[in-house]
């Protein structure tokens, strides 16, 4: 039975140094660490390869801690699905934060209302940030992402598609995916 510790955060301008000094101040002497430290806007293979080698390496009887909900995922089904995981395997879950221990009842119903309360906050942050991009794109200030092609790039995309040439070469030539090309063309 050994004590893992899985420590994540959502930009690269920030460190895992605070979670492991939390844990370690918790007094749990960790066997393994994992981490993830890509942008959560990442692709979920690269941005959770920690997460996947921390489930891999967990066997019945392990203790897995984790500094706060919010770090096992984003969504309250992606956080129960990983604590249902963890609890078909037998993995102890203690999360330090929030003080939840999978090992009592009432830490596993605690942990079920925060997932959702976790959610739901996401969703907020969600709805304030669309807000906020609308509020700065009247007034002009939010320019919104960069356009892939020119608009004499866009013009000969668009007349030599109409003209007969595949998307896929187009693609190519323009430096872009089909999907582009196909937008840039029905415009």
């Amino acid at each position: 039975m050994a004590a893992i510790s899985y420590l994540r955060v959502s930009t690269t301008e920030q460190t895992v140094e605070n979670q492991r000094q939390a844990i370690t101040a918790a007094g749990w002497l960790i066997d393994k660490e994992y981490a993830d430290e890509a942008s959560s806007g990442t692709t979920a293979a690269t941005s959770r390869a920690g997460w996947a080698k921390c489930l891999s390496y967990l066997r019945e009887g392990d203790t897995l801690v984790v500094y706060a909900l919010d770090r096992l995922g984003r969504s309250t089904i992606d956080v129960l699905q990983q604590i249902q995981q963890l609890q078909s395997r037998n993995v102890r879950l203690i999360i330090l934060k929030q003080g939840f221990d999978t090992d009592t009842p009432a830490g596993k119903l605690a942990l079920t209302m925060f997932a959702a309360f976790a959610e739901f906050e996401h969703g907020i942050r969600k709805e304030r940030q669309r807000e906020g991009i609308t509020r700065a794109r009247s007034e002009g200030k939010y320019p919104g992402r960069k356009k892939k092609l020119t608009d004499a790039q866009h013009m000969e995309l668009r007349k030599r598609f109409e003209a007969g040439e595949s998307r896929s070469e187009l693609a190519r030539e323009f430096g872009v995916d089909r999907v582009t090309v196909h937008r840039y063309a029905a415009r």
